[in-house]
């Protein structure tokens, strides 16, 4: 059966690595169903694979003879040793480097990491810093403006000099008028080191009723669930990035604030629920492109999560036509506020 690959990431990897029976094979960043197989059906059912979010995760468990893990990054005590390692560079010079030493820790000695992605996505940049771990990391091939290197593993690590391991959980204090919130974040997570405009703006705007059910759709860190939550309101907070699950659920906890945190495709996990309000602050971008399919999605899905006269709030870039999706799906839409670069739109359930 000829396979289908994703990316012209993954077809490198096929094209260009030489997976062994037996070997035991990880698979970074992985969100690929049919590079999953090729892996599966070369090196054996050796293989796991860690892919970055909960959509992802859900299609790759259904890869016959793949394991699939939910913590995005390998650990050397469960995970290892490895003898080959496939990453498909994220976007995020941080990001990136959490992989790439990551994967050289889980390898053995003598073990290959093999990373590929686009030329305009980081690919240079994280081929240069994977050769700062392992010596050297030589390009093998290109295809469609996308390149992949290997880097061998060395007998002793040595993280490189203004390296740190930031990718690791740390804390954030964000002053608000409503209090301080101590956030955990890490670099892949959006806005991970700074409070973005947009969200702000949504914070100044919340208007929560207290008892009320909240979603948060996309919740990040969590800031915005657990100022809702602190406002007194009953909140569940949904994102399909794992990590972001993972610094939503660390948030709560280190701010005492209860919250439920959910990996979820939009809606997919609280799709029997009803709220009285939903937030969101989508993503509009898909790679280096801009994509409003998912804020359109999100729209969608917050109709049929909530009860009649429920409430879907979300910030939108000026430029960005959200409402023209809210006005098609409720019926209504209006602007809450607007500071020249972000809008907060409002569409009611009335039916």
């Amino acid at each position: 059966m000829t396979l289908k690959f994703l990316s012209p990431t993954s077809a490198l990897f096929a094209q260009m690595v030489n997976l062994r029976p037996g070997e035991r094979v990880l698979l970074l960043h992985a969100d690929d169903g049919a590079l999953a197989r090729w892996a599966v059906q070369t090196a054996g059912k050796a293989v796991l694979a860690f892919p970055p979010s909960y959509r992802t995760f859900n299609a790759l468990s259904q890869v016959s003879g793949l394991e699939v893990s939910e913590s995005v990054y390998p650990d050397s005590s469960q995970h290892g040793p490895a003898d080959i390692v496939l990453l498909n560079i994220p976007k995020g010079r941080e990001h990136a480097q959490a992989y790439i030493w990551t994967a050289a820790e889980t390898l053995r000695p003598g073990g290959r990491l093999y990373l590929a992605g686009p030329n305009d996505g980081g690919a240079k940049t994280a081929i240069k810093d994977a050769a700062l771990v392992f010596g050297k990391a030589p390009t093998l091939g290109y295809k469609s403006s996308h390149r992949i290197a290997i880097a061998t593993r060395p007998e002793q690590l040595t993280l490189p000099e203004g390296w740190s391991t930031s990718w690791q959980s740390q804390t954030r204090l964000f002053s608000r008028p409503e209090g301080d919130f101590t956030i955990v974040t890490m670099p892949g997570v959006f806005s991970w080191d700074h409070l973005d405009d947009g969200t702000a703006l949504m914070l100044d705007h919340l208007d929560i009723e207290p008892k009320s059910k909240v979603l948060d759709i996309g919740c990040g860190y969590g800031i915005i669930g657990l100022a809702a939550a602190r406002a007194g309101a009953h909140v569940t907070m949904v994102d399909d990035d794992l990590l972001a699950v993972r610094c939503a659920r660390a948030s709560a906890e280190i701010n005492q604030i209860p919250c439920m945190v959910l990996p979820s495709d939009v809606t997919s996990a609280v799709s029997d629920q009803r709220y009285d309000l939903v937030l969101s602050n989508p993503p509009f971008h898909y790679g280096m492109e801009i994509n409003t399919a998912l804020a359109q999605r999100i729209v969608r899905d917050a109709f049929g999560v909530l009860r009649r006269g429920g409430k879907l709030r979300v910030v939108a870039n000026r430029f960005l036509t959200y409402d023209h999706a809210m006005r098609d799906t409720f019926g209504n839409v209006r602007t809450l506020a607007d500071n020249r670069r972000y809008r907060i739109l409002e569409a009611v359930r009335t039916t």
